[in-house]
This record gives structure tokens, sequence and C-alpha cells, in this order.
């Protein structure tokens, strides 16, 4: 990974102003550095040394040809794919390019609609010289972030926050509704930041800025029409899914050695370790593929060791554990409130921080995760109101007597309610004198205040993210949420900065856009029946994972909740000041701190995570804010080192 940046304009910042915006972004890498300048556009890039290997973002920092100038933050598998297809459209490739020169050879065959064709982990920036116009996207998983901002005549992007920032004519004017979106951990919400100037390039889409300040952002990938039909048998499609991931995989193995993967004892990581090690074991390359796993003591309801001991045992692959009762779930919150590009905490950061630490403790420079298998190959009980609004009453009765169903307000909270049209719901719920939120909706905490709530609209910036097709109801709505909602590219952000930090890259097999692109194609009855879930994944991994893994289970394992209560209920009461003695987010009139009290011992009862969620990300938010609003406590990062290149020619 890598922070690049790019300034567009009549006016452009000085190279010491453009080492600053560097330096704010130095946990992307800091160990090389690069600027282009030219008469209205100037770009610069900073990658750490492991980072400048060809596996990687490689040793190509800025490229400059003349009529266009690239950078870019990168790793792109399918290489031998992409050209061809170049080769297709008259364009000379080859896969020992860099990524920075397939992304330029991609953008001269397909134009602004490069990244559709490339596949990878990537944010890239083109200028082109000529036109004078700047391209920046993002690929739809989200790793690689892009933030921008329009300055007057002039426009911003980088790859953090904090770059943006550094920009001397960068107004920092808080954005409330954005702080108010964060604490609720909004799914859909916007593209706003927690500043008003500055916008998100949210993954999956593209922007092209031109010459007098025309900006326009559009998607760049959707998932297909989900589940249309299946175009083959329930075995054959598990042949072709053992066989897409088994590509998958072997397109992100590192190159030399030792890649990790971070394994549960679940479905998801455990398919993208089996189909890795089929192949490892089909190429004969002799590198390998090592579990790195978190193991909790007997009893709590995370513990899942037998079972990834059993995994990693049929592969004869050694395990590397982490007790987790050495992870804290929130470890230097006032430090990190200063490093923290944005107020976004993620719950699990110290949990995937250990991982990454781990992995590259043990040797790897890649890690896997299963990131992705809840999206493609499961759905929520929701999909019962699919087979409601269809009149097909019996299989409803049959479904829900499969399940164990005894609770006749689940029944109509699953089968009746998302079928009733939502015109129809909001009026029954006014005349209940209550608002009517989606089921996919996140709940605005009760400590937001009622009236700011109101002011700022928080109900409906959250609906209005979150699009909706017509003819997608019921489950096939709630995949295709699960793969556009902006929340889960911003958490896959967060997983990929903390390996990044560690000297790792993370990547996610089953987020490969092949994979996506079959799971979207597949029947309802193939992720979830009965109590059966997951059908077609575990079908795919017969001898590939012992039999008593693949079996259906009796009750759910690798429950984390019982961890997060115990790290939250000993280190939360004591930063709990914070909250209540004249927080920053109490001066902005967003939230009660009578109500976080009464919502903290409402959550010591009830241990609910639609309460612990919320609460640690307020404290979170409220540090971030207290970092950036008190002078004394701010800390600013050193400056990048940085080679001066010019444009002209």
């Amino acid at each position: 990974m890598s922070a690049i940046l790019a300034v567009v304009g009549p006016s452009l910042p000085t190279d010491a102003v453009v080492r600053r915006m560097l330096g704010a972004m130095s946990a992307r890498g800091a160990d090389r550095a690069e600027l282009w300048r030219g008469p209205d556009a100037v770009l610069a890039v900073s990658r750490a040394t492991w980072q400048l290997a060809s596996e990687f973002a490689g040793d190509m920092m800025v490229l400059d040809t003349g009529d266009c100038v690239v950078i870019a933050d990168a790793s792109i598998f399918y290489r031998a794919d992409l050209c061809a297809a170049l080769r297709a459209r008259g364009i000379a490739a080859s896969s020992g390019l860099s990524s920075t020169e397939l992304v330029l050879a991609a953008y001269r065959a397909w134009g602004d609609a490069a990244a559709e064709h490339i596949e990878g982990d990537f944010a890239f920036i083109i200028w082109d010289r000529r036109a004078k116009r700047l391209i920046c996207s993002r690929d739809f998983g989200g790793k690689r972030p892009l933030y921008y901002a329009e300055l007057g005549d002039s426009f911003v992007v980088a790859s953090l926050v904090s770059g943006v920032v550094e920009h001397p004519d960068c107004p920092t004017d808080l954005n409330l509704a954005a702080i108010a979106e964060t604490i609720a951990q909004f799914w859909a919400g916007s593209d706003d930041t927690v500043y008003t100037a500055i916008r998100e390039l949210i993954s999956a889409h593209t922007a092209v800025w031109s010459s007098g300040g025309r900006l326009s952002v559009a998607r760049n990938w959707s998932p297909p029409e989900i589940a249309q039909g299946p175009t083959s048998s329930f075995e054959d499609g598990a042949a072709e899914l053992r066989h897409l991931l088994m590509r998958s995989t072997s397109e992100r193995f590192s190159r030399q050695g030792m890649t990790s993967i971070w394994m549960s004892g679940g479905w998801d990581s455990p398919s993208v370790f089996g189909a890795g090690q089929a192949a490892l074991q089909a190429d004969g390359s002799g590198r390998e593929l090592r579990p790195v796993s978190i193991s909790y003591p007997v009893g709590d309801p995370g513990r899942e060791d037998e079972l990834i001991a059993a995994i990693s045992n049929h592969w004869k692959a050694p395990i590397e554990w982490i007790d987790v009762n050495s992870i804290p779930l929130i470890d230097r919150p006032v430090e990190g409130a200063h490093e923290r590009d944005v107020p976004f905490a993620h719950t699990y950061e110290h949990w995937n921080r250990a991982l990454a630490t781990t992995s590259r403790a043990a040797g790897a420079r890649v890690s896997f995760d299963g990131n992705g298998g809840d999206q493609l190959f499961a759905t929520s009980d929701v999909y019962l109101s699919d087979l409601f609004r269809g009149g097909r009453w019996f299989e409803l009765l049959r479904e829900w007597h499969r399940k164990g169903g005894r609770n006749p307000r689940a029944f109509a909270e699953w089968a009746l309610v998302p079928a009733v049209p939502p015109s129809i719901m909001r009026r029954v719920q006014r005349l209940r004198g209550r608002e009517w939120a989606d089921y996919l909706d996140r709940a605005i905490p009760s400590w937001i205040r009622p009236d700011f709530a109101g002011r700022y609209g928080l109900r409906e910036r959250e609906t209005a993210g979150m699009g909706h097709r017509p003819a997608d109801k019921g489950w096939r709505r709630e995949a295709r949420y699960f793969l556009t909602a902006p929340a889960f590219g911003r958490a896959f952000k967060s997983l990929g900065a903390f390996a990044l930090e560690s000297g790792v890259e993370l990547r996610s097999p089953l987020l490969d856009r092949r994979v996506i692109e079959f799971a979207c194609t597949r029947p309802r009855e193939e992720r979830y029946e009965g109590r059966e879930t997951k059908r077609l994944l575990r079908e795919a991994m017969r001898g590939l994972l012992p039999d008593h893994v693949l079996a259906p289970r009796p009750f759910r394992t690798g429950i984390t909740s019982s961890y997060s209560d115990r790290q939250m209920r000993a280190s939360f009461p004591g930063l709990m000041h914070y909250l209540l003695d004249a927080p920053v987010l109490g001066e902005l009139g967003i939230i009660d701190s009578d109500a976080v009290r009464l919502n903290w011992d409402r959550y010591l009862k009830t241990r609910s995570n639609s309460l612990k969620i919320p609460l640690f990300l307020t404290l979170h938010m409220e540090l971030w804010l207290r970092a950036r609003l008190r002078p004394e406590q701010t800390v600013k990062p050193a400056d990048a080192p940085t080679r001066v290149r010019t444009g002209a020619r």
C-alpha cells in the first residue's frame, strides 16, 4: 500500500506543503517518496520499502509518459487475463509491468472505465495532461481509500483525510451530521466525512475532475442481478466454486515463502484455507499457507480451538496461536485518537492488529482473511418474507417449523413486516406514534439528542444512502445491500490499515470479482434452508476440510461477544469521565451525558451489542475531537522524505 495525492488547478501548493501532506499520511509508508510537478498539477506518492517489490505496489512511483501522469496504490491480480484483454484492444502489455504501468495501459484501452477492467485492491490517480482531466478510482473491496475536496478552483485528492487537511486552503469546519452518523455506525449514510469540506470517494466509484472545476462521481462496479436462476446443479455449482476459490487464492498468494491466513473455526476463512492448500498442492511451488488463530478459554462461546486444530491437522499445517486474553479491546485510547486519521474506531482493532503482528513475526508479508462469506453465501431470515409475498405459505410454514420457530413476534418481524410496502409501514407507525425504520437501518443511539437528530435529518440521511432497486426485495435486496453499503468498505479499509502498519498486506480471496459474480447467480436455498446455512460453500469444500467441520452445527460457534463484554466492562468505566465531564460532543449539542450514563447502566444489565458498539464509538469520537480541538494534545506526524521531479519537457 502507498500514500498518493494530487492537487490540480491554477493555484498549486509549494513542494514544502506537498511534503507536509505526504508526511500526514506516513502511516501508509514513508521510506521512499516522489513528487511530480507540472504547470497545473502536482502529484506525489510515498511507500514503504517492502512495498517496492513487484508483487505489491512496485518500484514505479510516478509514471510520466508526456501525455499522462499516473500514481497508484495497487496490487493487481489476474494480470495475464488483463494483459490478454489489453492486447485485444491493441495495447502492448505484459504481466511483468508494474501496477502503475498496468493502470495506465487500462486507461489507454478503456478511458475513464479503466477501473471496470482491473481486478485487484487498488486506488489510483491519473492526470491526463492533454485533456486536463484528473481520474481517481477505487476498487469495490475498499482497502485502499481516497478522499477529496474542491477548494475554490483547485481539486485535492489523497489517500487519507489527514493529507487533504494539510492543504493550507482546506477548511476544518466540522460536519456534525457525519459525526453522529459515525457514532451510530450507519451502514449507508453518505460520502460526507467529519469535515464539511472533505468527501470520501466511496469504494467502487470513479471521480473525474475536468479543467474548469467540473466534477462527476459514478460507480465503476455493481453486483449483477441476484439469483435470476442457477445455471448449473448444486453439485456442479459447488465444483465451480471450488475452482474459483482455488484460482482466487492462487492470484493472491505471496510469490515467495509463507502467506498467513487469519483463520477461525467457522466456514469462511477455513474455506479460503482449504482452497488455498489445494491450489498450493496443485502448483507444487513449495510455498506455505499458515493459520494464525485466536485461542479462547474452555467454555467461552468464542472458542473454536478444536475445530481450528482439526482443520490445520488435515493439511499438517502449524498454527500460530494468540491468547485472546492478551488482546485489549481498548488500548492507548488517547494516543490512538491523535494518530487515527478518521474518528471511526473498529471495535476489534486490537484483535486484528494482533493477527497482523503475529503474521509478520512468523515471516508473512501477505495475509488472507475470510471476509465476504456472510455476504455471498448466507442470508438472514428475511427470505421468509419472500415466501409470504409470493403466496408460498405452505413452504413458509414448513421453513418456520424446520427452524424450530416458536416466537410469533419473530415470525412477524421476518416474514410479514418486510413484505409490507414501506409507505404503508410508515403510515402505520405514525398512527402508533413511532418512527418506522427498515430492518437494515441502524438505530440512532438514544443518547444522541432527539432535537439534533431531527434537525440534521439523521434517519433521512441513512435512508437516502441505502439505494434501492424496485426488483430487489427480501433476501435479494439484503444481498445487494451487503455488497454495496459503504460501511463494509470502510471496515475493510480499517483492517487493511492495521495490517499495513505491521508490515503485512491483507487480501480477501472471497471478495474476488469472479467469486462475487458467481455467487450472485445462485439461488437462496444454497445459502440458507431450514437450519442449514452456507450450503454451497460447505459442499465446495468437501474433501478439503474435515467432514465434522463441514457438518451442520447445533449452535453457533466463534461468538466474540463474551470477550468484548469482559473487556468493555474492565476498560470502559475508567474512561467514562470523557463522556460525562463536559464532553465536546455535549458542547456541540450532539449527545446527552445523562443518557450516556443511563445506557451504560442498561448495557451492564443486558450486554446488548446495540448499546455496546455505539457506546464504544461515542467514546472514541469524543477522544478524536478532543485531540483536534484542544491544541495542547495535538501531535503532528513527521514530514516524509521526498525526491522532487519536474513535469517540464
